[in-house]
């Protein structure tokens, strides 16, 4: 019954913005016509003239709504028909005909309807009329029998001094005996009728408990509301020795809370523990520092192993949630996100509307690591898998878009197996919607729930440190979505101090930070230094770095040397450097040589595109397919500086370059295509410096990334695990297995002190890599013609010795038989194939056929290791760890000492 209350008198609230007659409303409620009172709520309308074309975008709430954010028999968003469009009536008053409720909506028979949904606008929808604080407009529908609504003329969730009388008035379904009262006391009354109208003054701040009663033949409704008279903000210093944002537990078990608002007058702390009741109590102070300014509120009795919600009230206005939360509910598309992602999801109260609410659970980072102290690989030896947990995995053969963190877990063996040592995941922080790339988002320090939860996030963070796998977060610090609190705060962009107007640069995306404001760049700060702390991640990507300068820098232009830009970035590192000095710190900064070079002298590393010249290799062109950049000191880098790469989520992928635009001989044939897939990733990998591979480049994927206009395609891609079932794509996963296997197993061959020569430019006559140090030594040679019915001897290759025996081949094109004759300096293999050739003093490296020491087949379901190893373990085609014995039918990978081999059982 109190949640009904509760629910009736938020209702009731709402009905300020819109009216009806009859009122109340009931379903069966004829002649329905809806007023809408422009000059209330967010007065998005307000003053329209006659002439403008102003629609409702109205659905209904139902017994079969899952809340008030699952509207039911809506139209499109946009639909101008004539059904949805008002009628003018007076200055901000405008009317909307309904008729008959189960008709107007096309409810069925026998679905209840308890509430009418309205967002209305204009007709190019660029002004919208909500509720304040921009939530959808409820207004409430009564099932059949007596019943009563108390609505009032509160302007907001408070009373201020500047308005203290309210009128409230209370309608009845039916003649009864109405009556209000205030903390208990009479001051109104009617006897039979169907409304009464009470004016009360409230005579001192404080908080009111305000009930309506009708009664009826002796059956009696009730509606309760309570009204806090509040008063405003008051200075006082913060409680700490540094102002801290977001939630702070203190010794005595309280919790302050603390809110960045400049420019706000006045703000109440809005929370689960007194049912989001407004109250005097909850008035936050206030704490200036320069042109900062703090609010403030410490809160005792909040039990560390519960969950509570809330949101901040400002200037009794804007509803916001906090920038500094740690997890936020999204009423938006939380709905969307099903039990088995994110189990006993914390629930938005109806009361509460549509803000995007705080968590507070003091608890939630205490998760049981089991590395504690992990330490990645030097940064100039870093594979990276670029992943986007949404599409990496989920339903096969579908754009689902509902790959989640648990399901990732189960292919760290596969990515493990092709020599990753790190995963540099797409942007995890709470984004706009729920399928997205991240690059959208709202609230920088919480995880954001369509993938798994908090604890999901650390347990595959965990997991990838036991298997030696870095984790890198892509973190969007030039631009946010329309949610984030200091947007929220001040409407839009424009009045927020904390963002541009415009962007001073040229990639203006979404809404622009202003990276001058110290609070801004404070929030950098802390977010990186919490995640590094909380969850253990290992480094950051920076997205978007050309945006990151002082905003009167850009005089010379977007792409001229931007000292402010150095600057920044180099402060961000020293923070994320006092949590952990080696963490990987890498800038999507694609800028000039100067530039880079400077953030190289700080420890940072730089994106280095070479993804069209890669294409072109992989597409059969030899023009622009030089692939010298791999190498940052052969692109007037500082030597291991740069992360390169072939693909990016913002490169189209050579795989559907290859389909659509490749020479004839790679257009027609899958198996040419892999191969030179694999050809590319041998010219990448076996390079100095760090490396990165985009997800799926390693099985040739030829989804397109890209829309019509050549903008990024960012919805949903195909699952496509079964592509390993392909021999031909299959082989080419298992050579990058063997590029990442070699790359780590002898890492020194490619440090700054090997020999390493790279003959990556030609066409005709092969290409070559060259590295050695000492008595060892690795031989690439490529064959970049594209006919598959020749072959290349390629000749003047580097190798040190003239004995062929001393040499052993590590790995190869699928399906391919290249010939080594070590004193001739040649090796003869087909078009669109690689060999590899390592000194047979090499440890660990065994022929691709298996026809080394070791042997790996099947027997009777069972596999078979023959020769001396250490360890052996098996895999399924989709990553999944599978036994030795007993198996089904299938392919399966079985790596022994670390080298992949490939078995079917029949």
């Amino acid at each position: 019954m109190l949640a009904a209350l509760l629910m009736c008198a938020f209702s009731a609230k709402a009905a300020d913005v819109v009216t009806s007659t009859p009122s109340p409303l009931q379903q069966e409620s004829k002649n329905v016509v809806v007023y809408f009172h422009a000059d209330q709520g967010n007065k998005g309308c307000a003053g329209l003239s006659a002439s403008t074309g102003l629609y409702a975008h109205t659905g209904v709430i139902t017994d079969k709504s899952k809340n008030d954010s699952d509207w039911k028999y809506a139209p499109t968003w946009g639909d101008n028909s004539e059904k949805y469009q008002l009628q003018y009536v007076s200055e901000d008053l405008w009317k909307l005909e309904i008729g008959d409720i189960a008709t107007y909506y096309g409810v069925p028979e026998g679905e209840n309807v308890t509430k009418l949904a309205f967002v209305f606008r204009t007709a190019d929808s660029k002004k919208e009329g909500k509720d304040a604080g921009n939530t959808d407009i409820m207004l409430p529908v009564f099932a059949p029998g007596f019943n009563i609504t108390l609505t009032d003329n509160m302007t907001g969730e408070l009373l201020t001094a500047s308005k203290t009388t309210v009128t409230f008035t209370i309608s009845s379904t039916e003649q009864a005996d109405l009556s209000l009262s205030v903390n208990g006391n009479v001051v109104g009354s009617a006897s039979m009728n169907t409304s009464l109208v009470t004016e009360y003054t409230f005579p001192a701040e404080g908080n009111y408990a305000i009930e309506a009663k009708g009664v009826l033949n002796g059956l009696e409704r009730t509606v309760t509301k309570t009204v806090c008279y509040a008063g405003t903000s008051t200075e006082a210093p913060y409680p700490g020795a540094k102002i801290q944002q977001g939630t702070v537990r203190n010794a005595d078990g309280s919790v302050t809370f603390c809110l960045a608002a400049p420019k706000k007058k006045t703000a109440m702390l809005m929370g689960s523990w007194n049912d989001f009741d407004a109250s005097n109590d909850l008035v936050m102070n206030y704490v200036d520092e320069g042109d900062n300014r703090f609010f403030w509120i410490t809160v005792p009795g909040l039990d560390a192993d519960k969950v509570y919600t809330y949101y901040y009230l400002v200037d009794n206005y804007y509803k916001v949630g906090d920038p500094y939360a740690k997890l936020v509910l999204d009423p938006y598309n939380d709905k969307y996100i099903s039990e088995d992602i994110f189990p006993d999801m914390p629930q938005i109260p109806e009361k509460v509307g549509n803000v995007m609410l705080a968590v507070y659970h003091e608890n939630i980072n205490k998760y049981d690591w089991q590395v504690k102290d992990f330490k990645g690989v030097p940064k100039q030896d870093l594979i990276i898998y670029e992943l986007l947990l949404r599409d990496f995995t989920g339903t096969e053969g579908k754009a689902n878009g509902n790959g989640t963190v648990r399901m990732a877990m189960e292919k760290i063996p596969y990515l493990k197996a092709m020599g990753v040592n790190a995963i540099e995941l797409l942007p995890i922080n709470e984004f706009d919607g729920n399928l997205s790339w991240g690059y959208n988002p709202n609230f920088y320090f919480a995880p954001d729930k369509a993938y798994g939860t908090p604890d999901d996030y650390k347990e595959f963070i965990d997991l990838c440190h036991q298997n030696g796998i870095a984790v890198i977060l892509d973190m969007v610090f030039n631009q946010s979505a329309g949610l984030h609190p200091w947007y929220v705060l001040y409407g839009n962009a424009a009045n927020s101090p904390f963002y541009n107007r415009s962007a001073p640069h040229d990639f203006s995306v979404l809404n622009d930070w202003s990276q001058d404001h110290p609070l801004v760049e404070q929030q950098w700060l802390d977010c990186v230094k919490y995640w590094m702390e909380e969850y253990k991640v290992d480094g950051y990507r920076f997205d978007l770095v050309k945006g990151l300068g002082d905003n009167d820098s850009y005089s010379a232009g977007t792409q001229a040397y931007n000292k402010s830009r150095v600057e920044r970035m180099t402060r961000i590192h020293a923070a994320m450097s006092e949590i952990n000095p080696d963490a990987y710190f890498i800038n999507e900064n694609l800028a000039g040589n100067q530039e880079e070079n400077e953030m190289a002298a700080d420890g940072q590393l730089n994106w280095a595109n070479v993804n069209n010249n890669s294409c072109q290799y992989a597409m059969g062109y030899n023009s622009s397919s030089i692939l010298t950049r791999f190498d940052a000191s052969k692109d007037s880098r500082t030597w291991g500086s740069t992360v390169s790469y072939a693909e990016s989520h913002d490169e189209e992928r050579m795989g559907y370059k290859q389909i659509t635009w490749g020479v004839a001989q790679v257009k027609a044939s899958n198996a040419v295509r892999k191969a030179r897939i694999a050809c590319v990733g041998a010219q990448m990998i076996l390079q100095p410096g760090a490396h990165m591979i985009w997800q799926f480049s390693e099985l040739g994927n030829e989804q397109s990334t890209k829309d019509a206009n050549g903008g990024n395609n960012t919805g949903n891609k195909t699952v496509l695990w079964n592509d390993l079932n392909d021999p031909d794509t299959y082989g080419c996963y298992l050579s990058w297995c063997d590029f990442g296997y070699l790359r780590n197993e002898y890492a020194d061959l490619f440090a700054q002190d090997a020999n390493f020569k790279a003959n990556v430019t030609g066409w005709n006559n092969g290409r070559t890599i060259t590295a050695s140090k000492g008595d060892r030594e690795i031989v690439v040679v490529l064959n970049p013609n594209t006919d598959p019915s020749t072959t290349l001897t390629v000749e003047n290759v580097g190798f040190l010795l003239d004995d062929t025996s001393a040499y052993k081949l590590a790995s190869k094109t699928y399906n391919t038989d290249p010939v080594l004759d070590a004193a001739a300096k040649t090796v003869t293999l087909p078009a669109n194939s690689y060999a590899i050739y390592v000194r047979s003093n090499m440890s660990g490296v065994d022929e691709i056929t298996p026809s080394g020491d070791v042997k790996v087949y099947t027997q009777n379901g069972d596999i078979v290791i023959t020769g001396s190893y250490t360890q052996a373990e098996a895999f399924t085609l989709s990553g999944a760890r599978a036994p030795m014995t007993g198996l089904n039918t299938g392919i399966y990978m079985v790596r022994v000492d670390g080298k992949p081999f490939k078995v079917i059982v029949k």
